[in-house]
């Protein structure tokens, strides 16, 4: 499993910045022997993960196979498209439904609203944990354990510090986000945007991830928060409800 894990780590590697990488990249960036990271692009390779290329390697086309295999049937995908619908026509407002992975909350659907200019933070594009309202919501529903090694990892990190320089501090900050049952955030991502979400679990009741509108402070503030507050959190819960009979 420990292999398995290193061999998948390689995929870690690509950034917008970094399209194409080599072998020499693998050995001084994760720190693995040549024989290591030759086997380890080989079998990626082989099942179509990786493709070669003269300046290194690439992401191959297994991986636009999955995501079309994720766009089209995933159950989170399923359960909120028609959601996302409804809440664009009624409020005009963006709407992100995102998922945790790891360390990282990834945005896996966006629908668009009415406003021009777009959210910087897209489907595929990782989230600020501490500076989003999409990932906070998220965080408050993890396990104490889970938490308090997040905490300890980005610990003196301003966004960290923001929500509380102690861990008491934080915890409690997390602990009101889960009374609430939602997380609403002013200008802290982008400029003059909000955004509002809710957590989504998985059939267990686990946070498998959110659903957040996002938009311009103008648009916010033509709605009353409680409307917006109930909307969010309903269309979470039928989210939630709809994985949970997918399951079954």
């Amino acid at each position: 499993m420990n292999s398995l894990r290193r061999m998948l780590d390689v995929l870690d590697l690509f950034k917008p910045e970094q399209p194409v990488i080599s072998v020499e990249m693998i050995c001084n960036q994760l720190n693995y022997t040549p024989a290591s990271a030759y086997r380890y692009v080989r079998e990626l390779s082989a099942v179509g993960l990786l493709v070669k290329l003269p300046r290194g390697y690439a992401l191959g086309p297994r991986v636009i196979e999955l995501d079309r295999q994720m766009t089209e049937y995933d159950p989170l995908l399923v359960g909120s498209r028609a959601l996302a619908d409804d809440l664009v026509a009624q409020t005009g407002l963006d709407v992100l439904v995102s998922e945790l992975y790891r360390d990282t909350v990834i945005s896996v659907f966006q629908k668009s609203g009415s406003d021009a200019q777009p959210v910087s933070f897209g489907r595929g594009r990782p989230m600020a944990l501490f500076r989003s309202a999409t990932s906070r919501v998220i965080l408050a529903y993890l396990l104490p354990r889970q938490l308090r090694r997040l905490f300890e990892a980005h610990a003196g990190a301003p966004d960290l510090e923001r929500l509380g320089p102690t861990w008491k501090d934080f915890s409690r900050s997390m602990l009101l986000i889960r009374k609430q049952g939602y997380c609403l955030s002013v200008g802290e991502l982008d400029p003059g945007k909000s955004g509002i979400a809710a957590p989504i679990f998985d059939e267990k009741q686990r946070i498998l991830g959110s659903i957040s509108l996002v938009g311009t402070n103008e648009r916010f503030q033509a709605f009353n928060e409680s409307f917006l507050v109930k909307l969010i959190v309903d269309a979470a819960r039928q989210v939630t409800a709809r994985i949970d009979s997918s399951e079954g």
